[in-house]
């Protein structure tokens, strides 16, 4: 018989709460093993908290179903059914693509099982499948998802691929989640297939939804219906602009806040933003003043790449001046560099987003042709006092000499007192420094007069290393 303290659950709740509180795993698996009273609890508190399928495959099958040196040995129906008690428990569940144990663990379960959801109190999945395991999908979707972040990965044909993944997607309960991302790395056929598929798991989700990002195209439908969506804070865009969006301009995007964009499409998405947003301050479309727009309110910002990072783009990326993350990602390559800012476009830029605290600009390549200098860096400096973290291109064929030159400019004499940042952190990338061991003490002292709280620069060919 337990004791009769043991019996009082807010008592027993309140130890567990402070097991995990502590993080302290160990004590949980203790209270299971030596109060029978206790057991159920805590291992359903230890398992709330564990997103390895691998840890439960260890904790409840054979040793040789995740090293397989011999014939498997088929688990037991009381080992399954431990699997199985362990598994309802479990309420959030990562995928590894590199070491999938659902692979082999799949097909051994009991085929009865393969209708049912063996997860039922899943709230979040980030699931990597491939055409051996999605097949299973009714295992892993429980109706208590509320994160759903499934990518599907192939070599196969079209056909087959679209054939798989056509059933599981029409067939998601999407009216209740609040994140949800669908990627498929399959051929241009499937693809172009999955649009009408996707855009109708897209017209399913509901005023929950607050973070979206599907990689194929959708309808029209499927975008009007996203950019209506009332809580939606982060979008992920691979698809462009209805041909006629018939929205008021403040009705557009009432929430949003975190954006990333893909290249092939991010102009025209810009474009009409700044557009929308000009609507809203002159007074045109609904009178609602609720909705300021996404440029007046966007915080973060990122494009893949695709991009060319030029006075076009950036002309419409000065319009969000709430921006604090910014990562644009150069399309780079052996055909040239894709960046083609000057040092007066970046002073225009700085003083537009002084709010940056992260910026990419491109990653800095190894063709040295750009027209900006270290000068570029002295406006991020003086006009971002919150940055954190710099990667922008600069020309460094006479790196030392530019150095001295701008290590002049007298905005810099106040800067220790005016900056906000304890730490800052330069990127370089494949930057070109021809610099030898007796210039590096100039170069980076020129690099501290103007970033005094810098603590690491990363990338090139630094004669100090990574950190310094």
């Amino acid at each position: 018989m337990p004791h009769p303290i043991i019996e009082i659950s807010e008592l027993t709740q309140l130890i567990i709460d402070q097991c995990l509180l502590l993080g302290n795993k160990r004590s949980l698996v203790s209270l299971a093993c030596t109060c029978r009273a206790l057991e159920e609890q805590a291992l359903s508190a230890l398992w709330s908290e564990e997103p390895s399928l691998r840890n439960l495959v260890r904790s409840t099958l054979p040793r040789e179903i995740i090293y397989p040196r011999k014939p498997l040995h088929k688990p037991t129906n009381a080992e399954w059914d431990r699997f199985r008690r362990y598994a309802s428990w479990m309420r959030r569940l990562t995928l590894d693509r590199d070491f999938d144990e659902s692979e082999e663990i799949f097909p051994l379960m009991p085929s009865s099982w393969l209708d049912e959801v063996v997860f039922p109190g899943l709230r979040k999945l980030h699931w990597p499948a491939n055409p051996h395991t999605l097949p299973f999908h009714r295992l892993l979707l429980s109706p208590t998802l509320t994160t759903l972040s499934l990518k599907y990965y192939s070599f196969g044909s079209s056909e087959e691929d679209f054939s798989i993944l056509r059933p599981v997607i029409m067939g998601l309960d999407t009216s209740h989640l609040r994140d949800l991302y669908l990627r498929w790395f399959v051929r241009e056929e499937a693809n172009r297939q999955m649009e009408s598929v996707a855009s109708c798991a897209v017209l399913r989700c509901g005023p929950a939804l607050k973070g979206l990002g599907v990689s194929s195209s959708l309808s029209d439908a499927a975008v009007q219906h996203i950019m209506q969506l009332p809580n939606l804070s982060t979008w992920c865009a691979s698809t462009g602009l209805p041909r006629r969006p018939n929205l008021s301009p403040s009705d557009i995007f009432p929430r949003l806040n975190y954006l990333t964009l893909a290249g092939e499409v991010s102009l025209e998405w810009l474009a009409f933003f700044t557009t929308t947003a000009h609507h809203i301050s002159s007074g045109r479309g609904s009178h609602s003043s609720s909705n300021r727009g996404p440029v007046q309110r966007l915080c973060h910002l990122h494009i893949s790449t695709g991009v060319s990072i030029n006075a076009v783009l950036m002309s419409h990326i000065m319009h969000f001046r709430e921006l604090t993350f910014l990562n644009l990602l150069s399309n780079c390559d052996w055909e040239g560099c894709a960046f083609s800012l000057t040092d007066d476009d970046i002073a225009e830029i700085t003083s537009a987003l002084s709010r940056l605290v992260h910026a990419v600009l491109g990653m800095v390549c190894s063709a040295n042709s750009c027209r900006t200098t270290v000068a570029s860096l002295v406006s991020f400096s003086t006009q971002c006092r919150d940055l954190e973290s710099l990667e922008v291109h600069f020309n460094t064929a006479n790196l030392r000499n530019d150095l001295e030159s701008v290590t002049a400019d007298p905005r810099l004499d106040n800067l220790p007192s005016l900056r906000t940042s304890n730490d800052f952190h330069l990127s370089l990338t494949d930057a070109p420094l021809a610099i030898d061991d007796d210039d590096s003490v100039s170069v980076l002292s020129g690099f501290r007069r103007i970033f005094p709280s810098l603590v690491a620069i990363g990338g090139g060919e630094i004669p100090w290393g990574p950190w310094i």
